[in-house]
């Protein structure tokens, strides 16, 4: 299953969209918690920590090192050297 380049861009920037309008309403819930509840700026540090901890936590793994070990699929390399 072949997608041109710009189908996936415009899959990418849909994602990235759809981040970016989490963290913003996130970051809008953690502000009236802390706004209506000064003491728990602590909780609203530890969640942001521990999620950043995890994310970088899945970055690694995901992200960086199986990207190294991935197998390149046969009907990829089939297609490819169809076009070539």
């Amino acid at each position: 299953m072949s997608r041109e380049p710009s189908e996936q861009q415009k899959r990418n920037v849909a994602t990235f969209g759809a981040l970016a309008g989490l963290l913003f309403v996130g970051g809008g819930l953690a502000a009236i918690a802390v706004m209506v509840l000064p003491a728990a700026i602590q909780y609203v540090l530890l969640t942001i920590a521990v999620f950043a901890a995890i994310g970088t936590f899945q970055y690694y793994l995901w992200g960086w090192k199986l990207d190294r070990y991935r197998i390149s699929d046969d009907d990829e390399n089939n297609n490819q050297n169809q076009n070539s």
